[in-house]
């Protein structure tokens, strides 16, 4: 018969929270049954013979303890080399055993500081390298043979994860939200001395509110508590951010030990951000939820000899704008098009809604398809759209019916002040570029040297180019209002912005901090906000690549608004000067129409 296996005995509790020292040693097995600690015996005795993750295995699925992590992110775990994961600590153990868990699958050799508590079960035990949370907070990462054990295990090329706060989360009732207590100054030298990579975690759960009501009464019952809040996860699930790594060169660059808890604190807490939007956090526990609407099925291909047909009659009627290699791009009216035509409305849904967007019906046409130009970018050599943009010349619109004949104006209203901007505008709406050629630079390029042709072709009837740029509701609700800020705050045209208004405005909510951050960041360095909405936001989303575009072109933002047609996306009006155009994205058209006048004239 095998020996009864317990992961906390009376006599420990009352050696730990110093008990037998007061003469109140009897009183630990009160607070075993107060805390629950006889339940986890139970558990430990009943899996106590399986050894490393199969243990954890076994009492996650027994408890019913589930963890939900992005995928992609996992990749930001170096595959070799040393390396530290720094964590906020809101459940006090639990997240130790999700962290092994989780970057085990990536890293075997992974390691976690944990408290003597978690060092004491004895099945995971050598994934752990103990310290003591019974001693001076301030030392707690000095605690004499823990601390060789860290340093030589990272120094030995090993991955190491450290929870800087030393002990567990707090509840702020004022704030209503579980934080961090200050990361330990011993934690972060430690870190700072390892000079490796280090990544950070993000764990969004909370322990009991039994567990918080203790800790007002006595942090030595808090403590005492704290094995059994596992049981407390039954049938929750734990929700997982990894950031990318902070290299060693960034920590090794800061001036003092609080520049690099600030620096590694913050970019922990970063990750948070998207899991604050309710709605956000239930798409990321994959509960599923309704659109607005139950997306229709997408109209069938069209077939392609109606589409060849169309394209070799705008090569005959000269609708070539310009080409290159095995690329052609076209601009036609939709009466020359109406093949084509029904194939952008099919490719732009697909495209569309694959990042959250899209109309949800068969496809997407409106009544303004037949009123505006299309130009499009036609592989050659693959036989199909690669994407297109719709063109709505401003002059001949505003003859037709006025303002009333512009898209745009269904998002936004536009004093008659500004109405002669639009009539000399061309306005640009609807850009795609199918998913097979997203990661290419040259259709986007192509596609803009088409617009600049369109132009330049018209120099009498456009002087601005005017449109809508969107921000998909995939993206959180903080990473929404973050780019909008930014944009507003280095790109805005407060003086147009008097004059033109969302129908449905996307209202900015942030912290103080946020808005410094803003303010701080530099409008000139988009890449590196880019980076920063990388980080941010889960599943490898950035900053659009339209706004990105058309603020390289000199763009000036006016306005946002939220557009319950497309999914909720956010649309963000946007115009250029053609004068303000960069001269290296004129220049080739010039020289291209340049040489074309030219062998016209040869051929008269």
């Amino acid at each position: 018969m095998k020996d009864t296996k317990q992961l906390v005995a009376k006599e420990d509790l009352a050696k730990a929270a110093k008990l037998d020292k007061l003469g109140l040693g009897w009183l630990a097995g009160v607070v075993m049954d107060i805390t629950k600690l006889s339940d986890l015996n139970e558990i430990y005795e009943k899996f106590g013979d399986k050894k490393g993750i199969e243990f954890i295995d076994a009492v996650f699925e027994d408890l019913g303890v589930a963890f939900n992590y992005f995928e992609d992110e996992l990749s930001r775990i170096p595959k070799e080399g040393p390396f530290i994961t720094v964590s906020n600590h809101p459940l006090g153990g639990i997240d130790g055993l999700v962290l092994l868990k989780l970057i085990s699958t990536v890293r075997p050799d992974f390691k976690v500081m944990a408290n003597f508590l978690l060092k004491k079960i004895e099945p995971i035990s050598d994934l752990f390298i103990a310290v003591n949370p019974f001693e001076e907070r301030k030392d707690a990462y000095y605690s004499g043979s823990g601390l060789k054990e860290a340093m030589r295990h990272v120094k030995d090329g090993n991955g190491m994860g450290i929870f800087p706060a030393g002990e567990v989360s707090a509840y702020k009732f004022g704030e209503r939200k579980v934080i961090d207590r200050e990361w330990q100054e011993s934690a972060i030298k430690l870190i700072h001395k390892m000079d490796v990579p280090v990544v950070p975690i993000y764990f969004k759960a909370k322990n009991s509110p039994l567990f918080y009501f203790l800790s007002t009464l006595s942090s030595t019952l808090q403590t005492a508590k704290l094995p059994s809040e596992l049981l407390t996860q039954r049938n929750k699930q734990i929700l997982v951010r990894i950031g990318k790594p902070v290299n060693a060169t960034e920590i090794q660059e800061c001036e003092d030990v609080h520049c690099v808890a600030n620096l590694l604190r913050e970019r922990t807490y970063r990750l948070s951000s998207p899991l604050e939007d309710p709605s956000r956090l239930e798409r990321l526990k994959k509960v599923v939820a309704r659109s607005p609407k139950e997306p229709a099925n997408i109209i069938d291909e069209t077939p392609q000899q109606l589409i060849w047909d169309e394209i070799e009659a705008l090569r005959e009627n000269g609708r070539r704008l310009t080409q290159f290699r095995t690329f052609e791009v076209y601009c036609a009216e939709a009466k020359e098009i109406p093949s084509i035509l029904r194939e952008l409305g099919r490719l732009r849904e697909i495209t569309f809604r694959d990042v959250g967007e899209g109309t949800n019906e068969e496809t997407d046409l409106d009544s303004y398809d037949y009123d505006y130009q299309h130009l499009f970018l036609w592989d050659n050599q693959a036989q199909k759209i690669v994407g297109a943009y719709r063109l709505g010349m401003g002059a001949d619109l505003y003859k037709k019916d006025g303002i009333k004949s512009f898209y745009v104006q269904s998002l936004f209203k536009i004093d008659e002040e500004v109405h002669p901007i639009f009539e000399q505008s061309l306005e640009m709406g609807r850009a795609f570029i199918v998913k097979e050629y997203q990661q290419k630079p040259m259709p986007l390029f192509l596609l803009w040297k088409g617009i600049i042709h369109v132009v330049l072709r018209n120099p009498d009837k456009v002087r601005y180019l005017t449109g809508c740029v969107s921000i998909s509701n995939q993206f959180s609700t903080f990473s929404k209002a973050m780019m909008i800020a930014y944009v507003k705050y280095h790109f805005y045209d407060k003086e147009l912005g008097e004059h033109i208004h969302p129908r449905k405005e996307f209202r900015v909510r942030l912290s103080e901090e946020d808005e410094k951050f803003i303010q701080n960041s530099s409008g000139e360095d988009l890449n590196k906000f880019d980076r920063y909405i990388d980080e941010v936001e889960p599943g490898n989303m950035r900053f659009p690549v339209l706004f990105k575009k058309y603020i390289k072109q000199n763009a000036r933002i006016v306005c946002f608004n939220v557009d319950p047609k497309f999914n909720n996306s956010v649309d963000g009006f946007m115009y250029i000067d053609i004068n303000d155009l960069p001269e290296q994205t004129i220049q080739p058209v010039l020289e291209e129409l340049d040489e074309a006048t030219k062998q016209e004239g040869k051929k008269g």
